[in-house]
């Protein structure tokens, strides 16, 4: 009986310091975590009384007039947060919006967050009155357009209209598919109006408007080609005391000044009416070839450059010099009058083998005569295919 209590008084004493060994280890490794704990506490605190000292951070935007310098008012925004676009008025002056640089070169962006300071300049000119009158002037198949001849036939009809009061200039018109034209004072195109001044070409995911024949690297100039036949009310909204003139170009000068004039706030718009509302006008289109050494690059209509007709395909056999550069135009006659047309047939309508072994391209898809001979060209306007064949 003795050895059986003191076996259990030794178990027992074992236990109880396996028990206080095991608390022991469970009290040591417990007092780091929760040190450890308290940190991630403190640094997420510190974390967030930054991110509020951040938020509450406030930046100036000052609003600057247009000499850079006159403070027209100032605004406090919070960090992140967006400044207040405003009108500003001033005496015999339009405003013509916010810029990012005294230059006036860059739009102020108002949806980006201020993060600093920053200056934003205002825009203003003159209001001045438009005293011009301007014409659609251009190319084409429609019933107005297939008379103008590119602005050399400029009727009533082709004047815009401008609204009493304002420097809106308005024309309601019939197009055609391929129809091509610009706005100008007159037949020599002085302050013309083109591509680069739309303010959009398309419509619902729809093009209406391309914007071609660029002739520097501005489009300003370019024409506008008509993408969907139908009636329109085409605007052009003016701002004459911000006329341009490119006065470093070498063909200026106080005679021809109006030729180089641009805007930088002019603009282009339009609305799509529905169908054309007069019917197509019954057109005859005549193609003509024309290059460096056959015509020396004129419009020639006489008959030997002229193609014949029959059942719709257009053929012409003419002797052509080895390197001979040219493309075919066309003239457009309604009824009794004739315009220059804007289609024009070149290289890239040129596509099976025996065709482009006779002659070769340029860069802007004019084609070229590889040998002196007789050649003798058919074209088909339904399907704008042009075959060439060769003759010694």
């Amino acid at each position: 009986m003795k050895r059986k209590k003191v076996s259990i008084m030794i178990t027992a004493a074992a236990l109880s310091i396996s028990v206080l060994y095991g608390c022991g280890n469970g009290s040591t490794d417990t007092k780091p975590e929760s040190t450890s704990g308290g940190s991630v506490q403190q640094e997420t605190a510190g974390e967030s009384k930054e991110a509020d000292a951040e938020a509450e951070q406030a930046f100036t935007v000052t609003f600057y007039d247009t000499d850079g310098t006159t403070v027209l008012s100032t605004e406090e925004v919070k960090s992140g947060e967006l400044a207040t676009e405003y009108v500003p008025e001033k005496e015999n002056q339009m405003f013509m919006g916010w810029f990012a640089t005294p230059s006036l070169a860059h739009a102020f962006d108002f949806t980006k967050p201020i993060t600093e300071d920053v200056g934003v300049f205002a825009g203003f000119m003159e209001n001045v009155e438009d005293t011009r009158t301007f014409a659609i002037v251009g190319s084409g198949t429609s019933p107005l357009l297939s008379v103008s001849s590119w602005g050399k036939t400029i009727n009533d009809e082709h004047y815009m209209t401008k609204s009493e009061g304002e420097n809106v200039y308005s024309i309601t018109v019939d197009l055609c598919e391929g129809d091509e034209f610009q706005f100008a004072i007159d037949s020599s195109w002085n302050n013309q109006r083109g591509g680069g001044y739309m303010t959009t070409t398309s419509l619902d995911g729809k093009e209406y408007f391309v914007v071609s024949g660029g002739l520097s690297d501005s489009n300003k100039k370019s024409n506008i080609k008509c993408a969907v036949t139908g009636n329109y009310t085409l605007t052009l909204t003016t701002f004459p005391g911000a006329d341009v003139y490119d006065t470093e170009n070498s063909y200026y000068s106080e005679e021809t000044k109006e030729n180089y004039n641009s805007n930088p706030y002019d603009k282009i718009e339009w609305t799509y009416n529905g169908d054309m509302v007069a019917e197509q006008a019954d057109l005859d289109v005549a193609y003509y070839i024309k290059g460096a050494i056959i015509t020396n690059w004129e419009d020639k209509y006489d008959e030997e450059y002229k193609f014949t007709e029959a059942d719709g395909v257009h053929t012409l056999t003419i002797a052509l010099e080895e390197g001979d550069e040219f493309l075919l135009t066309t003239l457009v006659t309604v009824g009794e009058e004739s315009s220059v047309g804007n289609e024009y047939v070149r290289y890239s309508n040129i596509s099976d083998e025996a065709s482009l072994s006779l002659v070769d391209g340029t860069e802007s898809q004019n084609i070229v005569a590889k040998q002196a001979g007789t050649y003798t060209f058919t074209y088909r306007p339904d399907t704008k295919e042009l075959t060439v064949e060769f003759a010694e």
